[in-house]
């Protein structure tokens, strides 16, 4: 029988030929494997198409961070020309805003670059990644990020992924609708569990009345579930956000080595 892609191959002693019922068989068995490796392949495509389309948003927000960086940056340039004789401390704060938008926007664009690259985590490792994100959401956004990323916990490469990932569209969120001052950001690692916890101290919202959330807060599941992990929110009217990750630590031949990167 043909396979997609391939043939069954069904060996016979010399003299001997299968029978009837014994070809239907081996038929039933090719279309099987045939089914199972075309619906493979859709799945190995399926994949390839989400990181494209997670590579271009990354990309669209690339873009307009540079965008916005850089109108902020001549404006504040502009504006302490213009006082530079006039008021001295109006210079003074126009070109510190300068200055920290500069080095925000530096910031930023690394942490995006760095997720634009398959082979980042595979470098730098799980904790390399989040503080370049602690960085950029403390020059780029003026907020405080409290981070203990100690030690790089033992994951699989898949759940390396998925807690980036989760981390990534948490303090995404706490950026767009938290209106937060502090973010705790912490990474753990407790025998068998990886535990990633993003805790904001914004505005937080009501959990019972947004059900299971945001499709941002579904990817988050999605992601978790798939590395083998669970996700929980927890969060009430000003009483900020709590988003805690729970995955299965790794045995050590099976997680990913990695080498963190000043």
């Amino acid at each position: 029988g043909q396979l997609q892609g391939g043939t069954l191959r069904a060996l016979y002693p010399a003299g001997v030929r299968p029978g009837a019922d014994e070809l239907a068989f081996l038929l039933s068995i090719a279309d099987h494997a045939g089914t199972a490796q075309h619906a493979a392949q859709l799945i190995e495509r399926a994949g390839a198409r989400a990181g494209e389309q997670e590579r271009a948003r990354l990309a669209r927000e690339l873009h307009d961070s540079v965008a916005q960086a850089l109108y902020g940056i001549s404006l504040g340039a502009k504006t302490a020309r213009a006082t530079l004789e006039k008021d001295t401390e109006r210079t003074r704060a126009s070109l510190d805003y300068t200055i920290r938008l500069a080095e925000g926007g530096v910031s930023e664009m690394k942490a995006l670059l760095f997720s634009l690259r398959p082979d980042a985590l595979e470098e730098g490792g799980l904790v390399a990644a989040l503080a370049q994100h602690a960085h950029a959401l403390e020059a780029r956004h003026g907020l405080s990020v409290h981070a203990r990323l100690d030690h790089e916990p033992l994951l699989t490469p898949d759940a390396q992924a998925a807690a980036y990932r989760v981390a990534q569209e948490a303090l995404h969120n706490i950026v767009k609708h938290a209106r937060a001052r502090n973010v705790w950001l912490e990474v753990a690692q407790d025998g068998p569990a990886v535990t990633v916890t993003i805790r904001d101290d914004g505005r937080g919202f009501d959990t019972a009345a947004a059900g299971r959330g945001t499709l941002g807060q579904r990817s988050m599941r999605e992601r978790a579930a798939g590395a083998g992990g669970t996700l929980e929110v927890r969060s009430s009217a000003g009483e900020g956000t709590a988003v805690t990750l729970c995955l299965p630590a790794a045995r050590p031949s099976l997680a990913k080595s990695a080498r963190v990167e000043a």
